[in-house]
């Protein structure tokens, strides 16, 4: 009986996955996806794989992949305490009649709510104390599309893949984005988002586990994406300080002979004239050589593109440059804007490009361009540095909402990915 990958798995992995995959088990990579597929089916039914071993590989992508949208929301103490108790998990499922499973890869368009992974694990040498668990569920969507101005509605899986932190008191909740994806099949229904899905669930394991939520790490990341800002930022800056220094007294002199005519209490009072002058010249370097932003150096671990904060009176503002495709350090209002944010010390949201540096190539995955209407995906950018090495660039939204924040992936994810960059995250404090 010959061995299928399902259709709806087929178009979920990315074919740079499936290609890294063929590769590692020196199964012919060549060709376009329908026939890499097939050659993976092939060594399947002929056992030059086994079987489980496909399985664990797709299980991950299903997990990751197109999951782009990362929601993480404060559980409190007295939830995580509860559920490290091995004894009560173990109870909980006994009492329904399962024990751990991960049937992520089996469950296709169930009825309802389907509940497809529960796995957990453990703390160290600890036997009875549990760490993680992992939560995973399927329900059946339906993306409208028109054809021949008449709609279509096709039925689709939503993962919803969420993770439950015991130790740091968090819950992940990971969802891909679709658009004109709808409940049921109908044109008067109004459509969902990921925000949607992500409450949704909210609600679900608060029935399902009576975990409580508190709103304190969506504060918190508005400060840790100050930090990113000022530290990301800060590191391109200091490569074209010294230059500036080299005139130091010149520019003193300057300021307080200018400042002592027009008659000022003193070049830094009540407006510091020295150090806008020495930042305007460090910007006027940097927009000079502006590839410098999004070259990786050693040491540096990324660059912003853009960031939305309120000001001290409530106003929003919103610093990006007019070509989306150019980092805000080239922008005018990134410097009108430098003093307010220092004052505030807090970012409603922003736009990263984190880099990552492979040092083994044969690490190294491409993630290959698939035309996809329902999320925009966009492929993942390497660029060289040295031989030896590869780095490659993890575009990033973060974005702190009421209850929850987000970190929002702008290409497909690899999990290797996902640690690379909530590791990063995690070092601002």
């Amino acid at each position: 009986m010959p061995f299928l990958i399902r259709d709806d798995i087929k178009s979920y992995i990315n074919a740079g996955l499936l290609r890294a995959f063929a590769k590692k088990h020196e199964i012919d990579s060549r060709g376009l996806k329908n026939n890499l597929i097939r050659n993976i089916e092939i060594a399947v039914e002929e056992g030059k794989i086994s079987e489980d071993q496909l399985k664990i590989f797709i299980k991950e992508q299903l997990w990751y992949g197109k999951n782009k949208h990362n929601f993480f929301i404060e559980i409190d103490e007295e939830t995580a305490d509860n559920l490290q108790s091995k004894e009560y998990l173990d109870q909980y499922l006994q009492d329904r009649g399962q024990t751990v499973f991960n049937n992520i890869d089996r469950i296709n368009l169930p009825e309802g709510v389907a509940l497809s992974r529960f796995e957990y694990e453990l703390v160290g040498d600890d036997n009875n104390k549990i760490k993680k668990i992992y939560v995973g569920y399927i329900e059946k969507n339906f993306l409208q599309k028109f054809v021949d101005k008449e709609p279509v509605f096709t039925p689709v899986n939503t993962y919803v893949c969420c993770e439950l932190d015991l130790e740091n008191n968090m819950l992940l909740l990971r969802i891909r984005s679709q658009s004109q994806i709808k409940i049921v099949a109908d044109i008067t229904e109004k459509s969902i988002n990921v925000n949607y899905i992500a409450k949704k669930y909210m609600e679900r394991l608060t029935t399902d586990f009576g975990i409580g939520y508190l709103d304190g790490g969506a504060e918190r990341i508005k400060n840790k994406m100050f930090k990113i800002e000022r530290q990301l930022t800060n590191f391109i800056e200091l490569q074209f300080q010294p230059q500036v220094q080299e005139y130091n007294d010149i520019i003193n002199e300057f300021t307080k002979d200018i400042a002592e005519k027009l008659g000022l209490p003193s070049d830094i009072q009540p407006i510091n004239l020295r150090d806008r002058i020495m930042g305007l010249l460090e910007r006027a370097l940097i927009v000079q050589n502006e590839s410098v932003i999004e070259s990786y150096v050693e040491g540096k671990v990324g660059y912003v593109n853009k960031f939305d904060f309120r000001d001290d009176r409530g106003g929003r503002i919103n610093a990006r440059t007019e070509e989306k495709s150019k980092p805000i350090q080239t922008s005018d209002i990134f410097f009108d804007t430098r003093e307010t944010i220092n004052e505030v010390r807090l970012i409603d949201a922003i736009w990263v490009v984190w880099f990552r540096v492979i040092e083994d190539t044969s690490e190294l995955v491409s993630i290959e361009p698939e035309a996809n209407e329902e999320d925009g995906e966009v492929d993942l950018e390497e660029i060289t540095t040295e031989e030896h090495e590869k780095v490659i660039k993890l575009g990033t939204r973060i974005a702190a909402y009421k209850g929850f924040y987000k970190i929002e992936f702008t290409h497909y994810v690899l999990k290797e990915d996902y640690e690379h960059v909530l590791s990063l995250i995690d070092s601002f404090e």
